[in-house]
């Protein structure tokens, strides 16, 4: 394998408490699990995977809990997500193919430009050569991204897609229990019913809220209660 990327300072810190394992597990997200599961085993059907899906369904969850599974699995890794300011050079995209696994957010944030379209056209090319596994994620379909470069349009095209699935509103209740369980909070139903109702109904901002919730219980000294999520949204 050749000397690793200099680069690799920006990686994503990842979150101790993030795994494939805890991400809300029902029925619309069981075969989406399994999928991504299985993605993970070194006799895969594809090293090229992109992970989609409208904005709030927990992309960033899933490939985080996707990183956090290879670097369990000893594997030599990079990741990194479009939005991140400090991402400002095609360089960035330069000996990646070095790596055992890359994992690159936000896709439809990258700049559109020859030079960028360019360098993903090559990471892409260099990975089919070394082996290195990619996981892409974006919140639209590759074919709908506005690339100009057609032969980088076609690679992504060729991309196994996944799309990560909306669960119900029943499911979003069965989200918030599984995860406040998980943090040792107790959640009663009138509770719940409330964030649900009258907070963004987003899985992803519902779980954020969820974390908030736990810190500003601890602060205000309080038993988490409709009141309470109420008095924290409105401090905001």
């Amino acid at each position: 394998m050749n000397e690793l990327p200099e680069q690799l300072h920006l990686n994503v810190q990842l979150d101790d408490s993030i795994s494939l394992d805890k991400f809300i597990n029902c029925d619309s997200t069981k075969d989406f699990l399994n999928i991504l599961n299985n993605t993970t085993e070194d006799n895969s059907i594809s090293n090229f995977y992109f992970i989609w899906g409208n904005e709030g369904r927990g992309k960033s969850y899933v490939m985080q809990g996707l990183h956090r599974k290879h670097i369990e699995d000893s594997k030599q890794t990079f990741h990194f997500s479009f939005k991140d300011k400090k991402v400002t050079s095609p360089e960035i995209l330069m000996n990646l193919d070095a790596l055992e696994a890359l994992f690159i957010e936000d896709l439809e944030s990258m700049e559109i430009s020859e030079d960028w379209e360019r360098a993903m056209f090559n990471l892409i090319n260099g990975c089919y050569v070394s082996g290195t596994k990619i996981y892409l994620s974006s919140n639209i379909v590759s074919k709908d991204l506005p690339i100009r470069l057609k032969d980088l349009a076609s690679r992504l095209s060729s991309f196994t897609a996944i799309e990560v699935p909306e669960i119900t509103e029943e499911e979003k209740v069965q989200a918030l229990l599984q995860s406040s369980k998980r943090k040792g909070l107790l959640l009663d139903n009138k509770t719940i019913q409330y964030i649900i109702s009258y907070t963004s109904r987003s899985l992803s901002d519902l779980l954020r809220l969820l974390n908030e919730l736990d810190s500003f219980s601890l602060k205000k000294k309080k038993k988490i209660s409709p009141s309470l999520v109420r008095e924290m949204v409105n401090t905001k």
